[in-house]
């Protein structure tokens, strides 16, 4: 199993856990603690396979498949979401020798592609998602602009994408 698949499957159990946790306590409130232990659980363990199945259904990759791209032209790819207005908009992430390409899935709002290429990057920068989480990567333009990115593993896509820009400029 590659790094990126353990990522999100860890990602999956942690989402899982937190929505237990949450649904369990809204039902404990309403319901009582009875209810709460044995509802919460199951709950967790159906929004953690729902999330699975979506995140691996054929038509989402479908949707989310760059085009004009040959497969070995692909440096690295991985689920991502792309912060557009409030929205963190689902999609994939992929870095190829001279750009990043994102494109959406169509369960959002603002669907969208979206394409940097690698020599407007002047900074790759961390953020915490809600705060919390560690898996937000803020990339900074030359001309002052910011793009916001959720992805598994930041640490390998700070690297890579910074690869490419040296590749670049030699």
């Amino acid at each position: 199993m590659n790094d990126d698949k353990k990522a999100t499957l860890k990602a999956l159990v942690v989402s899982s856990i937190g929505f237990t946790i949450l649904f369990g306590v809204i039902m404990a409130l309403m319901n009582g603690i009875g209810y709460a232990l044995i509802a919460a659980p199951i709950a967790g363990l159906l929004w953690g396979l729902l999330m699975y199945f979506f995140i691996n259904s054929k038509k989402v990759k479908q949707q989310t498949q760059i085009t004009g791209v040959d497969e070995r032209d692909i440096i690295h790819s991985g689920g991502a979401n792309h912060f557009k207005n409030a929205e963190a908009v689902g999609g994939k992430l992929y870095l190829l020798q001279d750009k990043l390409e994102f494109k959406s899935h169509g369960f959002n709002i603002q669907n969208h592609a979206f394409i940097i290429n690698t020599e407007e990057i002047k900074e790759i920068t961390y953020f915490n998602t809600l705060g919390l989480v560690p898996n937000g990567m803020k990339l900074i333009l030359k001309d002052g602009d910011e793009e916001k990115f959720v992805v598994n593993n930041r640490n390998f896509w700070k690297t890579a994408i910074i690869r490419q820009m040296q590749n670049q400029s030699l």
